[in-house]
């Protein structure tokens, strides 16, 4: 049976010549990132001069003495009559999930 076509190493008929390959993604997205930064150090900058130049704020605030919030700490205390009932639910918790064990 006879070849279909010519043998490839002819001398007559000339490799065909590579075909580009397409540019890997990280190489694409370091282009258009980088294309990205350029065109935006092209835009215009805001007016910074304008916005930092805003009027003083008005007058200083009016201090209050802490004698009145010192004294309202100290009638708290410690802070026991709030820690007690949280502690005391802790501990039914506690019993109530040791009895859960046990079963």
């Amino acid at each position: 049976m006879a070849p279909l076509g010519p043998p490839m190493d002819d001398p007559m008929i000339p490799p065909a010549p590579p075909r580009p390959r397409p540019l890997p993604a990280r190489v694409r997205s370091l282009f258009v990132a980088a294309f990205g930064l350029a065109l935006c150090a092209c835009a215009p900058l805001p007016g910074i001069v304008a916005q930092s130049s805003a009027p003083a704020p008005g007058p200083a605030p009016v201090l209050v003495p802490l004698d009145g919030v010192l004294a309202q700490a100290d009638a708290v205390g410690s802070g026991a009559g709030a820690v007690a009932p949280v502690e005391a639910r802790a501990s039914r918790l506690r019993a109530r999930a040791a009895a859960l064990r046990s079963e």
